[in-house]
């Protein structure tokens, strides 16, 4: 599938700080970049070029990528448009898709992206948790249940469940957007 991704290594054959970047950051992606691919060539083989060429122009442009932001986006429009120009290469492929409906399921695809994403970091951040904000967390966002009954089962005032929530809920969008924050530099 992948196996011979060109190795970034300098002129002296030594790894530097950009090569080393660029591999760490790749090896985390590769296997996502070439479903993306696969998800809209739908043809293994196809799929294995265009991953191929995609990885020698990530590598090439590399220079190109901003530190500090998100290294998935880039690479998704780079992956993009190399899929884009096998569509247009291919007089064969006809998929009766047109660009404009490719590229709104790129966009789909990529909030899919941030959408797993954040839902890891709130699993990460509902872990961290004391025990009794974890039971809180549980019984008003995963049970469902109403601020009154969590009230009436812990004997606590509604007020302070209430309180507690918000309290919580507050601390989940910290800690997501902590989390948010460390995963983009």
């Amino acid at each position: 599938m992948y196996q011979n991704v060109p190795s970034p290594q300098s002129s002296r054959g030594s790894l530097d700080t950009t090569s080393d970047m660029f591999s760490a950051m790749f090896e985390s992606e590769k296997q996502r970049l070439y479903a993306y691919i696969y998800a809209f060539v739908l043809d293994k083989a196809a799929a294995d070029d265009i991953f191929q060429e995609t990885s020698v122009i990530l590598w090439k442009e590399f220079e190109t990528f901003e530190r500090g932001t998100s290294f998935r986006k880039w690479s998704n429009t780079i992956v993009f448009n190399c899929v884009r120009t096998y569509r247009r290469q291919q007089k064969k492929f006809v998929s009766g898709l047109s660009d404009e409906l490719l590229e709104q399921l790129s966009a789909v695809a990529s909030h899919q992206d941030n959408t797993d994403q954040k839902w890891s970091m709130l699993q990460h951040c509902v872990s961290q948790l004391s025990a009794s904000a974890h039971e809180l967390y549980y019984g008003f966002f995963i049970e469902n249940l109403s601020a009154q009954a969590l009230a009436d089962n812990t004997g606590r005032s509604i007020f302070g469940i209430r309180k507690s929530i918000h309290l919580l809920r507050r601390k989940l969008f910290d800690c997501v957007d902590k989390q948010k924050v460390e995963h983009d530099t």
